[in-house]
């Protein structure tokens, strides 16, 4: 018959959790011989030259400038499309010298902020703004769709911020 082992100790004392094996003391990789670790002692596969239009997408997705080109077209479409709806229009109604045209404050207190699934938020900076706006959706919708013909827009949610 076998003996079982004891996984006591020799002086009869239960092990430690998470003591060391007398084996790994001496291990000269259990620890990593440089602060980076051991992924900077790989060998790391060489550079090949690659064609400048396969490496460009990349570079674009890397640094965002594609959602920047496409933040700066949207807000050129809704300049053209409130000066469209809005460019012939009067004053609100007060002096020139005192108040700006209708067309000047929403472009001033209004921009394109997202789309998706089809709807176009747009944030404006009061209630009264938003009210104005969704009066002249309809027209907005409409010039928007002329303004971006590639951009599916079906819906103006307008979002006082």
């Amino acid at each position: 018959m076998k003996k079982k082992r004891s996984s006591t100790g020799s002086d009869g004392a239960a092990p430690k959790r998470g003591a060391r094996k007398s084996g790994t003391d001496k291990d000269p990789f259990a620890v990593p011989p440089h602060p980076l670790g051991y992924r900077f002692l790989e060998e790391r596969p060489r550079l090949r030259a690659t064609r400048f239009d396969a490496i460009l997408p990349a570079v674009v997705a890397k640094y965002g400038v594609g959602r920047k080109l496409i933040a700066e077209q949207f807000q050129d479409a809704w300049r053209a499309t409130l000066e469209e709806v809005y460019g012939g229009e009067d004053e609100f109604g007060f002096d020139d010298e005192v108040a700006p045209s209708r067309l000047e404050t929403f472009l001033k207190c209004s921009r394109p902020t997202s789309l998706r699934g089809g709807v176009l938020r747009i944030e404006v900076v009061s209630h009264l703004l938003a009210s104005e706006l969704q009066f002249q959706t309809p027209k907005l919708l409409s010039a928007l769709r002329s303004q971006l013909p590639d951009a599916t827009i079906n819906e103006i949610k307008i979002a006082v911020r």
